[in-house]
């Protein structure tokens, strides 16, 4: 008889798991809204250094004789960066000295 309860809850529950995830659709939580992303942009060029802004983090990196710089494809020099351009910085084996400098664009409005 205990054999055959055992075996009527096993089974109920067996039945009605599949069916538990249907009971709570009816409500649904709001989307959280995904934040805009911003491309990191250079701030400042001094002498041998940049700085680079993103939305949340600012960082100065040196620039040496040889590190890579192209601006919009075309391969420049540190005085053909202008602060405003979005930039894709690579870094060496020294996280404080940039190996490779892609900038695109042109500096944005009221910037110089």
């Amino acid at each position: 008889m205990m054999r055959k309860r055992l075996l009527v809850a096993v089974w109920i529950l067996l039945v009605t798991v599949p069916f538990a995830p249907a009971f709570g659709k009816g409500r649904k939580k709001k989307p959280t809204p995904v934040p805009a992303y911003h491309q990191p942009a250079i701030s400042s060029v001094t002498g041998n250094a940049i700085t680079v802004s993103d939305q949340n983090t600012t960082r100065t990196l040196t620039i040496t004789q040889f590190t890579e710089i192209t601006v919009n494809g075309q391969r420049a020099s540190i005085a053909d960066l202008k602060p405003g351009m979005t930039v894709s910085v690579t870094l060496g084996t020294d996280p404080s000295r940039a190996a490779r400098i892609n900038a695109t664009g042109t500096p944005k409005a009221g910037k110089k």
